[in-house]
């Protein structure tokens, strides 16, 4: 029966490079996010081998931050004092445990919940007798990064062209009203049909004395990536800007070329920013736009705002 375990037809192969602990789960709308979770609580009884991209891949034996491994509660294995991995051929019984985040908690919790897993060495790869989970928690999985290859010519040291992850579209930002909420959206376009990319997306602002102030970073496997204008970190006025990056998945240490957006400017704003108006009678033309969208709580909604005129006893009120 251990040697039955180690053959292809002795346990399930579970190929999904989500499960890897290089990727987190973003702030998106809770009808997006729970599309992409994985959930372990339906998982049949088993042996399993864990793979990504046709690579074995193991249990990691530290612990995983919450909402890695493309789930919100990810099970790692944990090894208490003395304890080790099986050696070759051997069958040893263990424990996972699943890291939480209590709302608004101080800290997480390493091992909330636990699950008792049996693992066999197999030489080349483990397999693992894995149970369902409880709730919405999924089976971490991590292997041994590639890293940057390098080749000695004339001292001189160089990355292959072709592990070099190819850099994604200039990313635009655009505003979305979600609920109550103005979220700013950061999208780009990957490599087509290229599953084995990640990205690395981050936001900044300009300072009024123009230096940068980092927002916060972020790593996804989708295209595009939010960040809410709350009034607080982020507010009218603020000039926002966001890059993105790309690596393997196999690779996560390895980053392609950045590229940045061009700037966004979250507010209302005149075209043209300064205008004469001569009073001679004829008609000026001027636009007001608003970058964000307006919330309005009530049916007859009003917004109002006041132009800055030279003319002191004329005051400017648009209502809208």
């Amino acid at each position: 029966l251990p040697g039955f375990l180690c053959s292809p037809g002795g346990h399930t192969v579970l190929q999904n490079p989500y499960r890897s602990t290089s990727f987190t789960s973003q702030q998106l709308p809770q009808s997006a996010l729970q599309e992409k979770l994985i959930c372990d609580h339906s998982l049949a009884p088993g042996w399993y081998q864990f793979q990504i991209f046709d690579k074995p891949a193991r249990m990691p034996t530290k612990c995983v931050e919450v909402n890695h491994c493309g789930t919100q509660a990810p099970v790692w294995l944990s090894l208490a004092e003395g304890e080790s991995l099986p050696q070759a051929l051997e069958v040893k019984q263990l424990t996972a445990c699943a890291t939480w985040q209590f709302f608004n908690g101080p800290s997480k919790d390493c091992c909330l919940f636990r699950l008792p897993v049996s693992v066999r060495n197999c030489g080349e790869f483990f397999v693992y007798l894995l149970q369902p989970t409880q709730g919405c928690m999924a089976y971490c999985a991590e292997g041994k990064s590639s890293g940057i290859l390098y080749k000695i010519f004339n001292c001189d040291f160089f990355t292959p062209a072709d592990k070099q992850p190819p850099s994604p579209s200039v990313p635009e930002i655009v505003a979305e009203l979600s609920g109550t909420s103005v979220y700013l959206k950061c999208m780009f376009n990957g490599l087509s049909g290229n599953s084995s990319l990640g990205y690395v997306v981050t936001w900044w602002r300009l300072s009024p004395d123009s230096s940068k102030e980092d927002l916060r970073q972020e790593t996804t496997i989708q295209t595009f990536a939010f960040i809410e204008l709350d009034g607080i970190n982020l507010r009218l006025g603020d000039r926002i800007y966001c890059s993105c990056s790309s690596f393997f998945l196999d690779a996560p240490d390895v980053q392609g070329l950045s590229v940045e957006s061009e700037e966004f400017f979250a507010g209302i704003r005149l075209k043209p920013e300064l205008a004469s108006i001569s009073e001679d009678g004829k008609e000026y033309e001027l636009v007001i736009e608003s970058t964000v969208p307006c919330k309005c709580f009530i049916i007859d909604c009003l917004n109002s705002i006041s132009l800055i005129s030279d003319v002191k006893h004329y005051p400017c009120v648009i209502n809208y």
